[in-house]
């Protein structure tokens, strides 16, 4: 009787022990699986948030290149229409300014010069063909072709007039979500001179004679 129990006994805890052991591997095994699919679901999600991640940068990327071509056309633009204080607002406070081989002591110094040397004479200035590059969140490099006429009043002591060619190459940099330019190097390859004109509306207020440009 003693015996048969002692063979129960054994018996009972040999199916104990194989459930235990099942149960064991069952554990292990979903741990198993479960390590062994939670790198991949991972993997799923990063490789699911890189493209939209691409996108936002190209998009941030576009914008930026949209807005330093704005600020280039309002460089032209404020030129020409003689808004001086405009210009200078430009350019980042210590911005490096240098044309035609002048260093110019700051935006304002730059700006309030070109009042001062050609007044109310008219001009037009144009940038073309830029190549913008982004180097940094919060910097940008770029190189324009431009041209520019500028003519003064007709008159003996007036200075000669010119159509000139030449290339910018500028930095640009955001400041509190905007950007300005941080350095000019404007280099002329050209310079034709052309004859000097007077605006109909200045030369009936002034009694000047107009003399027409010649057409091109």
């Amino acid at each position: 009787m003693h015996e048969q129990e002692t063979r129960n006994t054994a018996a009972w805890r040999s199916r104990i022990g194989a459930s235990a052991l099942a149960a064991a591997l069952l554990v292990v095994g979903g741990l198993g699986a479960v390590a062994l699919t939670s790198p991949s679901a991972n993997a799923h999600d990063r490789s699911a948030s890189e493209p939209s991640r691409s996108l936002a940068a190209k998009v941030q990327r576009l914008e930026d290149i949209e807005d330093i071509h704005q600020l280039k056309a309002r460089y032209f633009r404020f030129v020409d229409e003689k808004k001086h204080d405009e210009l200078a607002a430009l350019f980042t406070p210590h911005a490096k300014l240098v044309t035609d081989g002048i260093t110019w002591k700051s935006p304002k110094d730059f700006a309030y010069t070109i009042r001062d040397l050609t007044g109310k004479a008219p001009s037009a200035h144009s940038g073309m063909m830029p190549e913008i590059t982004i180097t940094g969140p919060n910097t940008a490099s770029g190189i324009w072709s431009m041209q520019d006429v500028l003519t003064f009043p007709a008159g003996k002591d007036a200075p000669q007039g010119h159509h000139g060619y030449g290339q910018y190459r500028e930095t640009y940099r955001k400041i509190d979500g905007k950007w300005l330019i941080d350095s000019v190097l404007l280099t002329r390859f050209r310079m034709d001179p052309i004859p000097n004109w007077t605006p109909p509306n200045t030369a009936a207020s002034e009694g000047a004679p107009s003399q027409a440009a010649p057409a091109k």
